[in-house]
Protein backbone atom coordinates (compact mmCIF):
# COMPACT_ATOMS: atom_id res chain seq x y z
CA UNK A 1 0.00 0.00 0.00
CA UNK A 2 2.57 2.39 0.84
CA UNK A 3 4.23 1.95 -2.31
CA UNK A 4 1.19 2.75 -4.21
CA UNK A 5 0.66 6.16 -2.34
CA UNK A 6 4.60 7.27 -2.86
CA UNK A 7 3.79 6.54 -6.17
CA UNK A 8 1.13 8.82 -6.64
CA UNK A 9 2.64 11.53 -4.50
CA UNK A 10 5.75 10.96 -6.84
CA UNK A 11 3.46 11.80 -9.76
CA UNK A 12 1.76 14.87 -7.77
CA UNK A 13 5.42 16.18 -6.52
CA UNK A 14 6.75 15.94 -10.19
CA UNK A 15 4.26 17.51 -12.09
CA UNK A 16 4.68 20.69 -9.38
CA UNK A 17 8.32 20.30 -10.33
CA UNK A 18 7.36 20.73 -13.82
CA UNK A 19 5.04 23.26 -13.65
CA UNK A 20 7.89 25.21 -11.62
CA UNK A 21 10.42 25.08 -14.53
CA UNK A 22 7.80 26.19 -16.82
CA UNK A 23 6.66 29.27 -15.25
CA UNK A 24 10.92 29.69 -14.90
CA UNK A 25 11.77 29.06 -17.86
CA UNK A 26 8.81 31.34 -19.47
CA UNK A 27 9.62 34.57 -16.88
CA UNK A 28 13.74 33.94 -17.62
CA UNK A 29 14.29 33.83 -13.93
CA UNK A 30 15.92 30.71 -12.97
CA UNK A 31 16.48 31.87 -9.31
CA UNK A 32 14.91 28.83 -7.66
CA UNK A 33 16.58 26.04 -9.71
CA UNK A 34 17.97 24.17 -7.58
CA UNK A 35 14.17 24.07 -5.80
CA UNK A 36 12.80 22.81 -9.30
CA UNK A 37 15.98 20.40 -9.79
CA UNK A 38 15.40 18.63 -6.06
CA UNK A 39 11.67 18.36 -6.35
CA UNK A 40 11.72 16.62 -9.72
CA UNK A 41 14.69 14.57 -8.49
CA UNK A 42 13.59 13.77 -4.73
CA UNK A 43 10.26 14.04 -4.66
CA UNK A 44 10.07 12.94 -8.36
CA UNK A 45 12.18 10.18 -9.22
CA UNK A 46 13.82 8.48 -5.59
CA UNK A 47 9.72 8.71 -4.64
CA UNK A 48 8.39 6.80 -7.34
CA UNK A 49 11.84 4.76 -7.52
CA UNK A 50 11.24 3.73 -4.11
CA UNK A 51 7.57 2.98 -4.47
CA UNK A 52 8.46 1.08 -7.18
CA UNK A 53 10.16 -1.48 -5.34
CA UNK A 54 7.63 -2.23 -2.93
CA UNK A 55 4.97 -2.98 -5.44
CA UNK A 56 7.52 -5.01 -7.14
CA UNK A 57 8.54 -6.78 -4.03
CA UNK A 58 5.38 -6.61 -1.77
CA UNK A 59 7.26 -8.14 1.17
CA UNK A 60 9.29 -5.29 1.50
CA UNK A 61 6.90 -2.44 1.12
CA UNK A 62 4.13 -4.78 3.58
CA UNK A 63 6.50 -3.86 6.53
CA UNK A 64 5.90 -1.02 9.45
CA UNK A 65 9.70 -0.28 8.21
CA UNK A 66 8.50 0.87 4.76
CA UNK A 67 5.43 2.76 5.73
CA UNK A 68 8.29 4.70 8.08
CA UNK A 69 10.24 4.91 5.51
CA UNK A 70 7.90 6.52 2.93
CA UNK A 71 6.06 8.88 5.01
CA UNK A 72 9.81 9.81 6.42
CA UNK A 73 10.62 10.27 2.65
CA UNK A 74 7.94 12.06 1.43
CA UNK A 75 7.93 14.75 4.36
CA UNK A 76 11.67 15.64 3.36
CA UNK A 77 10.82 15.35 -0.01
CA UNK A 78 8.35 18.93 0.28
CA UNK A 79 10.49 20.37 3.09
CA UNK A 80 13.91 20.07 0.99
CA UNK A 81 13.07 21.72 -1.75
CA UNK A 82 10.94 24.07 -0.10
CA UNK A 83 13.40 25.20 2.33
CA UNK A 84 15.93 25.86 -0.26
CA UNK A 85 13.24 27.55 -1.96
CA UNK A 86 12.85 30.17 1.20
CA UNK A 87 16.51 30.26 2.21
CA UNK A 88 17.13 31.77 -1.74
CA UNK A 89 14.43 34.40 -1.58
CA UNK A 90 14.14 34.96 2.08
CA UNK A 91 17.81 34.93 3.13
CA UNK A 92 19.86 32.70 5.28
CA UNK A 93 17.63 32.83 8.28
CA UNK A 94 16.02 29.60 6.59
CA UNK A 95 18.78 27.64 6.45
CA UNK A 96 17.94 25.44 8.91
CA UNK A 97 14.96 24.22 7.07
CA UNK A 98 16.64 22.70 3.85
CA UNK A 99 19.13 21.35 6.15
CA UNK A 100 16.69 19.53 8.44
CA UNK A 101 14.56 18.44 4.51
CA UNK A 102 18.33 16.70 3.77
CA UNK A 103 18.81 15.37 6.83
CA UNK A 104 14.71 13.86 6.90
CA UNK A 105 15.76 12.52 2.87
CA UNK A 106 18.94 11.02 3.90
CA UNK A 107 17.44 9.04 6.97
CA UNK A 108 14.61 7.75 4.65
CA UNK A 109 17.50 6.52 2.10
CA UNK A 110 19.51 5.26 4.62
CA UNK A 111 15.84 3.10 5.60
CA UNK A 112 15.66 1.92 2.69
CA UNK A 113 18.93 0.67 2.23
CA UNK A 114 18.09 -1.43 4.73
CA UNK A 115 15.13 -2.92 3.79
CA UNK A 116 16.81 -4.04 0.81
CA UNK A 117 19.32 -5.61 2.71
CA UNK A 118 17.18 -6.95 4.61
CA UNK A 119 14.69 -8.35 1.69
CA UNK A 120 17.47 -9.78 -0.32
CA UNK A 121 19.04 -11.72 2.61
CA UNK A 122 15.62 -12.96 3.62
CA UNK A 123 14.60 -14.16 -0.53
CA UNK A 124 18.55 -15.85 -0.44
CA UNK A 125 17.81 -17.86 2.83
CA UNK A 126 14.55 -18.87 1.42
CA UNK A 127 16.24 -19.94 -2.01
CA UNK A 128 18.36 -21.47 -0.25
CA UNK A 129 16.29 -23.89 2.13
CA UNK A 130 13.90 -24.15 -1.27
CA UNK A 131 16.24 -25.04 -3.98
CA UNK A 132 15.92 -24.03 -7.61
CA UNK A 133 12.35 -23.61 -8.62
CA UNK A 134 10.97 -26.32 -10.42
CA UNK A 135 10.85 -24.57 -13.89
CA UNK A 136 14.81 -23.69 -13.50
CA UNK A 137 15.49 -27.74 -13.22
CA UNK A 138 13.49 -28.51 -15.95
CA UNK A 139 15.39 -26.24 -18.25
CA UNK A 140 19.10 -26.33 -16.95
CA UNK A 141 21.55 -29.40 -17.63
CA UNK A 142 20.24 -32.33 -17.76
CA UNK A 143 22.84 -35.43 -17.34
CA UNK A 144 20.89 -37.06 -21.02
CA UNK A 145 21.82 -33.73 -22.43
CA UNK A 146 20.68 -31.04 -23.54
CA UNK A 147 16.88 -31.96 -24.70
CA UNK A 148 15.92 -35.59 -22.38
CA UNK A 149 13.33 -37.80 -24.54
CA UNK A 150 11.38 -37.39 -21.42
CA UNK A 151 11.40 -33.64 -21.76
CA UNK A 152 11.51 -32.25 -25.27
CA UNK A 153 11.46 -28.92 -25.53
CA UNK A 154 9.12 -27.15 -27.44
CA UNK A 155 8.97 -24.09 -29.54
CA UNK A 156 7.00 -21.18 -28.33
CA UNK A 157 6.77 -18.48 -30.92
CA UNK A 158 4.89 -17.81 -34.13
CA UNK A 159 7.07 -17.71 -37.44
CA UNK A 160 6.54 -16.27 -40.49
CA UNK A 161 8.10 -18.23 -43.28
CA UNK A 162 7.83 -16.71 -46.69
CA UNK A 163 6.07 -18.22 -49.68
CA UNK A 164 7.49 -18.64 -53.47
CA UNK A 165 6.14 -15.09 -54.26
CA UNK A 166 8.02 -13.28 -50.79
CA UNK A 167 4.40 -12.74 -49.28
CA UNK A 168 4.50 -13.74 -45.47
CA UNK A 169 2.48 -16.67 -43.87
CA UNK A 170 1.94 -16.69 -40.67
CA UNK A 171 2.09 -20.40 -38.92
CA UNK A 172 1.60 -20.88 -34.64
CA UNK A 173 4.02 -23.61 -33.92
CA UNK A 174 3.19 -24.01 -30.72
CA UNK A 175 2.42 -27.43 -29.87
CA UNK A 176 1.06 -27.64 -26.13
CA UNK A 177 0.32 -24.89 -24.19
CA UNK A 178 -1.20 -26.83 -21.26
CA UNK A 179 2.83 -28.01 -20.03
CA UNK A 180 3.96 -24.36 -20.14
CA UNK A 181 1.81 -22.69 -17.88
CA UNK A 182 0.01 -20.50 -19.66
CA UNK A 183 -3.80 -21.95 -19.09
CA UNK A 184 -4.71 -22.33 -22.63
CA UNK A 185 -5.78 -25.26 -24.44
CA UNK A 186 -3.77 -26.21 -27.99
Amino acid sequence: MIGSIMMCASVALFLVGMLAGVVMGIAHDFTLGPAHAHLNLVGGVMLFLFGLYYRVVPAAGSTRLATVQGWLHMTGAVLFPVGIALSITQGPAYMPVPVVGALIVTAAVVLFGVIVVRNARIEAASARRVGPHPIDRRHGPHPAGPHPASHPQAFHGIVTPSDSHGAGRRQDLRTDFRTHGQGIEG
